[in-house]
């Protein structure tokens, strides 16, 4: 937990060692089987949505997010390191890829407490929701009854709640990578934050405007 309480005094720690991975591909695992699970929940939604059309298909849509959510948690965590990298490299930092990766591995723990969140707020919300089967192939009613949706109360509630509690722990997440780059890379403090912050920044610009796209904003 030293990671959360006192993070420069982990990683002047860690930097002293051989890079490993082990524990951060352990952290982002419990983080992808946390968020497979939300990602089962909204699979099996989003599949009754269209279960009218083929027998089975909630099944099939639950179990295809659960495994894709599983997967981008690692993949999440392979971009961000890249993205990371190049930003210290840009900035004259002296971190290797792989010392880079495990900064980055590290620096998502919190995450992991995102998803717990998510998950207990999915427990909540997505039982809620009032789906209603759609029988027809028109593309176009296919697309409103999607929308509709998405602008159902209990999920437009639940999908705001949960992206600002993502938001607010990956404000944490860049706070921590910032002091993992600063100590490690050997950049100074104003450098690491920006490697830290511009990923976290942008992401989180795109989060918000993707939700005020698709479910018209707050209640």
């Amino acid at each position: 937990m030293e990671i959360l309480t006192n993070p420069r005094a982990f990683f002047s720690t860690i930097c002293k060692l051989e890079p490993s991975l082990k524990i951060p591909a352990l952290i982002i695992l419990v983080m992808a089987l946390v968020g497979s699970i939300t990602g089962y929940m909204m699979g099996e939604l989003s599949g009754k949505l269209f279960s009218g059309m083929m027998e089975g298909l909630a099944t099939i849509a639950a179990v295809s997010a659960a495994i894709s959510t599983f997967f981008s948690s690692f993949i999440i965590w392979l971009v961000a390191a890249v993205i990371l990298f190049g930003l210290q490299k840009v900035m004259q930092g002296t971190g290797t890829f792989k010392r880079v990766m495990e900064i980055c591995g590290y620096g998502m723990v919190p995450l992991v407490f995102a998803t717990i969140i998510t998950l207990l707020l999915s427990g909540y919300y997505i039982p809620q929701a009032d789906i209603s089967p759609i029988r027809s192939t028109n593309p176009e009613e296919i697309s409103q009854a999607a929308m509709s949706m998405m602008l159902d109360p209990a999920l437009h509630e639940f999908s705001i709640i949960s992206t600002i509690v993502t938001i607010i722990f990956l404000i944490w997440v860049a706070n921590i990578w910032s002091i993992g780059v600063e100590t490690c890379c050997g950049l100074p403090a104003k450098k690491a934050l920006i490697v830290a912050g511009l990923p976290i920044l942008i992401y989180a610009a795109y989060t918000l405007a993707s939700l005020l796209l698709f479910t018209g904003g707050p209640v």
